[in-house]
């Protein structure tokens, strides 16, 4: 029953589209999976193909008010960051164990950095999701350098809405993966299709199935799932993505 928080270095890097796609892949692999969404402005239900005035339950709400979508179990808990009993009580509720039949991925705004520092130490890992544009590189360093041991040990990262034909994105990405090593998990490469499906109200798997960025984040996704039996414990997803191996492979890893 385990938790994976995903957390941006800034707003607008499209954290809760990589959360809501890591949801659905863990369920397409079998996981009973819960999104926990913490913030006041909640586009969460976008991604499932749901109308935007969709009011998702509380955390505790009883099963029967729950929103289900694509079989995922979607809840809002706008309080968790004041509340110094969330750890607790996801305990309560029966995760931060190990397995796949309870699993729990909580976005988390990037405003609310403090709140996910105080639960990744609990999680199976923690996706941080970024772009690879020059205000992110330019706080990478800081971040890694700020990031205490067993924190940074459960951290992967995420690039996302990567523009290949661009030389500073692409140059971008090929710095962000030297400094982050085997910690890249992977990248989403920039697609039209994500908006354009928000815009027509459907999950993006069911706008365009042979979009390059569900391909991408399925892959994400699937790389996640060894994370589920190590909850609260270092874990790095290493060769998942050919990319970020060959470049980690000759250059060390300065999170590690």
């Amino acid at each position: 029953m385990p938790v994976i928080v995903t957390h941006g270095l800034k707003g607008g890097a499209g954290t809760t589209f990589i959360a809501a796609h890591i949801a659905m892949a863990l369920s397409e692999a079998g996981a009973d999976v819960t999104v926990l969404t913490t913030t006041q402005r909640d586009t969460m239900p976008l991604h499932f193909g749901l109308q935007p005035a969709m009011s998702l339950p509380s955390l505790f709400a009883p099963a029967e008010d729950a929103v289900l979508a694509a079989g995922i179990d979607l809840r809002s808990l706008t309080t968790a960051p004041e509340d110094n009993d969330f750890v607790p009580a996801l305990r309560d509720l029966g995760f931060l164990e190990t397995g796949q039949d309870k699993v729990m991925v909580i976005d988390v705004p990037a405003s609310e950095f403090a709140f996910a520092r105080r639960v990744v130490p609990h999680a199976s890992a923690n996706v941080c999701v970024i772009n690879a544009a020059p205000d992110t590189l330019a706080l990478m360093p800081q971040v890694l350098d700020e990031a205490s041991p067993e924190n940074i040990a459960s951290t992967s990262f995420v690039i996302n809405a990567l523009d290949e034909t661009r030389r500073l994105s692409r140059h971008s990405s090929a710095f962000i993966r030297e400094l982050v090593g085997a910690r890249l998990l992977g990248r989403v490469r920039l697609d039209e299709s994500v908006p354009e499906a928000i815009a027509m109200l459907q999950p993006l798997g069911k706008y365009a199935p042979s979009s390059a960025a569900l391909a991408d984040v399925k892959m994400i996704g699937a790389a996640l799932v060894p994370a589920l039996e190590t909850p609260g414990r270092p874990w790095v997803a290493r060769g998942s993505n050919p990319a970020a191996s060959s470049h980690s492979s000759s250059s060390p890893s300065r999170a590690a």
